[in-house]
């Protein structure tokens, strides 16, 4: 890598960090094809998995996604009958989100998909290497305030 004054795009973190998650997201969305779901629609599905009813705004926090994008991501997984929205009845102003039965028997098909990518993208990394490069990542998001 050959560095052009102080900085370079191959010796930048964000830049080389950006490549390899759309790398990994193109992968995943390879797989999901045959589902006719994007890797997008895929995280939002997992976390809905491990956390259902949980509510819109939690969700957005949670994924890290605006609000604009995620009303467009749950309307279609909502059209496609994987979710669906309901006012909270303690608060309407309130809206959570649902896995429906679709949704839910789409865990045991291809929840582990994601981990096959992950897998391919570590192969040739030790065990030490792969929890160092997880420690790593944990840290910027942590220093840079997220």
């Amino acid at each position: 890598m050959k560095s052009i004054g102080i900085w370079s795009l191959d010796l930048s973190v964000g830049f080389l960090l950006t490549r390899a998650a759309r790398t990994m997201r193109r992968a995943l969305d390879a797989k999901l094809v045959g589902w006719n779901l994007t890797a997008t629609q895929f995280i939002v599905l997992t976390k809905l998995w491990e956390e259902d009813g949980i509510s819109f705004s939690e969700l957005a926090e949670r994924l890290d996604f605006d609000t604009p994008t995620l009303t467009g991501i749950i309307d279609r997984m909502e059209r496609d009958g994987l979710v669906e929205r309901q006012r909270c009845s303690e608060d309407r102003r309130v809206v959570r989100v649902h896995v429906t039965a679709n949704g839910r028997s789409l865990q045991t098909e291809i929840g582990s998909l994601a981990a096959e990518v992950d897998s391919a993208a570590l192969r040739g990394l030790a065990v030490t290497e792969r929890k160092e490069l997880l420690k790593n990542l944990q840290h910027i998001r942590h220093v840079l305030g997220a």
